[in-house]
């Protein structure tokens, strides 16, 4: 494994970094006009910071201490963090053409995903082309056929907390890996021990070690992917072929198993179903770039939902009983005890809304920010933002600004209980301030799944404080065994997710227990039919 260190070749790498930044400063007068930039350690500045497995404290700091652009180094590599929501929407919004490509990354990207991963892809033809064949089968109007996938899921789920609520994070793994794998290749996930599962979490594994910042470090020093010395006592290459001869194979297995269901008819709707069937061939993709744009959904939907729910249900602990109290008389009033709650009753349930939106603001997904890079020089307000930046959007900044958000580290909904704008609407919003969060991203980088995400988190959220009492666990001594809300209490890697967590949860009420297994009951005698396709 390549991590950062003191050798020959880091070093050689550092001082010819130094020296070019110096003749580049001294011939280019608009260097003199860069952000200002983060104190670091001599030479090497915020090198080992972006190496570390997270940077939220100091986000959050700069966020109240730095100026609305200011600047970090990694190696030999200018981070242009963004430190307002306006400036948010300038560059990544507005300027979309120059900010939304990626920085090279011969491991990541090259190696390990050949370039076929959309998440590292350059902005390119081919990357507006995936692109675009994947907002075509991810509208609004499409989200909403997904719905007998998710309302099916999602009953499974409440079925298994009442069946073995200890064991609620494996439930909420098999939920939110069944729901993508359904959604792109028809294929559901009744359990969680089983050979798919495994596979993908092996990937999950391999791709949240190879996206973690300063993991690799030619990674960080792009050009040492060409340096003959350092490739001599590196083996960074030979792990990332085998990583992605690993990946490889699993994706093709199944977009070849869904072209075969294709030919003979049994393929049920789903988004992979509609991508092979979708022109791809004739816009130059090949089948590998096909396989990988699947699996990319898959490897982007089947964390962060599980993430989604058991952050949100840590949130809820750390309030007591207040925010629990106020979910479940909204949904009393709204829905009663005789029925669960639907995708129509959400205009109805704006507290519940409110605690989805409350719960994007105050974990992330991911603990850098949102990462883009800068294709051509530009300028903003007084800033020069040199062409090759990596371009930060402080999310962390601007979620905990205490002066939109009174006490940001606290969880509340009230926050948000006046917004009604979905996701998407308060993206395309003129006013940067209309977003309550940035943790769908944005530009021409803007989730293109968060129409399928939103309607998923909804039902979920709805569902669980309807049919649920959550509380802490007890231990011995019947005491309440505290559930670790800071950010120390991450698991490693690029994403928000907590660690392994104890918690009670049990049924409201006989009647709502009776209720969920009633309707899950029902579905499962019905079955789950896409297209008059039985899954």
């Amino acid at each position: 494994m390549d991590v950062l260190m003191s050798n020959s070749s880091y070093k050689k790498s550092l001082i010819s970094s130094r020296y070019a930044l110096y003749q580049l400063w001294t011939r280019d007068p608009r260097r003199k006009h860069l952000p200002p930039k983060v104190p670091g350690l001599p030479l090497i500045n915020q090198t080992f910071f972006h190496a570390r497995d997270s940077q939220i404290p100091e986000a959050i700091e700069w966020g109240k201490t730095q100026s609305e652009l200011f600047r970090t180094r990694a190696g030999s590599t200018d981070y242009v963090w963004l430190n307002s929501p306006e400036a948010i929407k300038e560059i990544l919004d507005r300027r979309s053409a120059v900010y939304s490509s990626r920085m090279p990354l011969p491991m990541a990207s090259d190696t390990v995903s050949r370039g076929c991963r959309l998440v590292f892809m350059p902005h390119s033809k081919r990357w507006r082309t995936v692109r675009t064949i994947i907002h075509r089968l991810l509208t609004p109007a499409a989200a909403k056929s997904y719905a007998p996938i998710q309302e099916y899921e999602a009953k499974q789920l409440s079925v298994d907390l009442l069946q073995n609520p200890k064991d609620f994070y494996s439930h909420n793994r098999r939920y939110s890996a069944s729901l993508i794998l359904q959604i792109t290749y028809g294929r559901r996930v009744p359990i969680w021990d089983c050979e798919e599962i495994h596979q993908i979490n092996a990937i999950l594994a391999r791709f949240g070690r190879i996206r973690q910042p300063g993991r690799y470090l030619v990674d960080t020093f792009p050009s040492l992917a060409d340096n003959v010395l350092f490739n001599c006592v590196s083996s960074w290459k030979r792990e990332g072929q085998e990583h992605h001869k690993a990946d490889a194979a699993f994706w093709m297995s199944l977009w070849n198993r869904m072209r075969a269901e294709i030919n003979n008819g049994t393929a049920p709707h789903s988004f992979g179903k509609g991508f092979i069937q979708s022109d791809w061939a004739s816009k130059g993709l090949d089948q590998l770039q096909g396989a990988y744009t699947l699996g990319s959904m898959i490897e982007a939907g089947s964390e962060t939902t599980t993430m989604f729910l058991n952050n949100i249900i840590i949130g809820t602990l750390n309030r007591g009983r207040a925010v629990i109290e106020k979910a479940q008389e909204e949904l009393d009033r709204v829905i009663g005890n005789e029925r669960t709650p639907n995708f129509e009753d959400e205009e109805h349930l704006p507290y519940i809304r409110a605690m989805i939106k409350e719960a994007l603001r105050w974990r992330h997904v991911n603990k850098l920010g949102l990462t883009h890079y800068a294709t051509e020089d530009g300028w903003y307000k007084d800033y020069f933002i040199p062409k090759g930046s990596v371009i930060v959007a402080n999310v962390w900044g601007t979620h905990y600004d205490a002066e939109r958000y009174p006490n940001p580290e606290v969880y509340d909904p009230m926050r948000f209980l006046d917004h009604k704008l979905s996701a998407a609407k308060s993206a395309a919003a003129a006013d940067p301030y209309a977003r309550p969060h940035f943790s769908y991203g944005g530009g021409r980088r803007i989730c293109p799944g968060m129409h399928v995400a939103e309607r998923s988190l909804y039902l979920n959220v709805a569902r669980l404080f309807w049919g649920f009492n959550i509380a802490h666990a007890k231990d011995e001594n019947g005491n309440d065994i505290l559930v670790d809300p800071s950010f120390n209490n991450l698991l490693p890697g690029s994403m928000t997710a907590p660690k392994p967590f104890q918690c009670e949860i049990r049924p409201r009420s006989p009647q709502h227990e009776m209720v969920l297994r009633q309707e899950w009951q029902k579905v499962q005698e019905e079955g789950l039919h896409l297209e008059d396709i039985k899954v």
